[in-house]
């Protein structure tokens, strides 16, 4: 069954850098702190969002783990916003390979796309795969009544893109997951808001 979603407005916000983002690790569910650049993310992320009209109209809604919620502080404190946790938009599970490195899992140290990248996380043994976060982002994108941003990771938020724009798998996985930027996504159309 297709999933067609007419609901409010996102801004859409990755964490900033991790520890582990910088050591080319595998994070899902666990966690690790941002770095210096990633809290810098952070505060590039809330000079954007101050500088969008309605912005006090907002709900603000967090994954539930470390790094989201470092960044939110950060980045959301500037607008005055406190979100609330939802586990529905928490990375996807990666199961066996949670903090491994990408050679540790392929066995090469070859660069990656992105799209082969995004396929570890959707394929990971003892994860949960790309039909259950599929399913959770739509419970998720079905409940919004309002504006919202949504503080999130690499994997939740390119389902949550693919979800409202109708792209394909093999389309989610090729989408750019930047930190330090905000995506404004409304009807089916994305814009990406950056300092650079």
């Amino acid at each position: 069954m297709s999933f067609s979603y007419t609901g409010p407005r996102l801004l859409l916000l990755r964490h900033g850098e991790t520890e582990w983002n910088r050591q080319g690790r595998l994070q899902g569910r666990k966690n690790s702190p941002l770095t210096d650049l990633g809290r810098a993310q952070a505060r590039q992320q809330g000079t954007i969002l101050k500088q969008i009209n309605g912005i006090e109209r907002f709900d603000a809604v967090c994954s539930p783990l470390g790094r989201a919620q470092e960044t939110a502080r950060i980045a959301l404190g500037s607008v005055g916003k406190l979100p609330r946790l939802d586990p529905l938009v928490a990375e996807i599970n990666a199961g066996d390979w949670e903090g491994k490195t990408y050679r540790e899992i392929v066995g090469s140290d070859d660069a990656f796309e992105d799209s082969e990248l995004m396929r570890l996380f959707l394929t990971a043994p003892g994860g949960e795969g790309y039909d259950i976060l599929r399913d959770r982002c739509e419970t998720f994108l079905s409940g919004l009544e309002r504006p919202t941003i949504l503080v999130s990771h690499s994997v939740t938020l390119c389902m949550i893109r693919g979800l409202i724009r109708g792209l394909l798998q093999k389309d989610i996985e090729a989408l750019d997951r930047p930190q330090g930027a905000v995506y404004d996504v409304v009807a089916g159309q994305e814009t990406l808001f950056t300092l650079h």
